[in-house]
């Protein structure tokens, strides 16, 4: 039984690990083609909210705050923006 298990557990693993590829590389497209470009994405946020958050609460809740009103920028993208300002 304990074999089954473990199967079926790296079966789930897998395919959730394909979904989540997948989910990632549809909001990546998503994001090229909403703002063209980083610096596309740079122009459209609202600079001083995010300062504001940034200072009054930290980087970390500064990239929680870009990606909470950008939904289609990825960690990465929101904390090379908060490493910006």
């Amino acid at each position: 039984m304990d074999g089954i298990s473990g199967l079926i557990a790296a079966g789930v693993t897998g395919v959730l690990g394909i979904f989540g590829d997948q989910a990632v590389r549809k909001r990546k497209k998503a994001f090229w083609v909403q703002y063209g470009s980083y610096e596309g994405f740079r122009s459209q946020v609202d600079e001083q909210k995010i300062r504001s958050v940034q200072r009054d609460r930290g980087d970390i809740a500064a990239v929680k705050a870009v990606r909470d009103n950008y939904p289609l920028a990825s960690m990465a993208i929101a904390k090379k923006y908060v490493d910006g300002l």
